[in-house]
């Protein structure tokens, strides 16, 4: 049987990130790598780096395979990097807008517009 030489790196690189998006910069993942090694559109992998709480358990276990990182490290990650968002604004009720039309149209002298 013939011996082989082996090289095993001692200790993997490290690196610091504060969010998926920093993760996947700093490790020289692309988008394209991304798209497929997830098995999703582009758009999906764009929204999956915005929001990446919406990933799925499939797609988080397919990118801690990609990126070569502990999978509860990555879920780490994510959770923090959603708990430190910023919220966001709240966006107005349909009535709310239909009232300020209302009184954008009588501020006009117009009548309001029944559909």
């Amino acid at each position: 049987m013939t011996r082989h030489q082996i090289s095993i790196q001692a200790q993997a690189a490290t690196v610091t990130a504060s969010s998926l998006a920093e993760l996947l910069q700093q490790t020289g993942t692309k988008i394209m790598q991304l798209t497929e090694g997830l098995d999703i559109n582009h758009r999906t992998a764009q929204r999956r780096i915005k929001e990446p709480e919406t990933l799925t358990i499939k797609e988080l276990l397919a990118l801690a395979a990609l990126l070569r990182v502990p999978e509860q490290q990555l879920v780490e990650l994510i959770r923090d990097e959603y708990h430190h968002r910023p919220a966001q604004p709240e966006v107005e009720s349909k009535v709310a807008l239909a009232e300020k039309k209302i009184l954008v149209t009588k501020a006009a002298g117009q009548k309001p517009r029944k559909k």
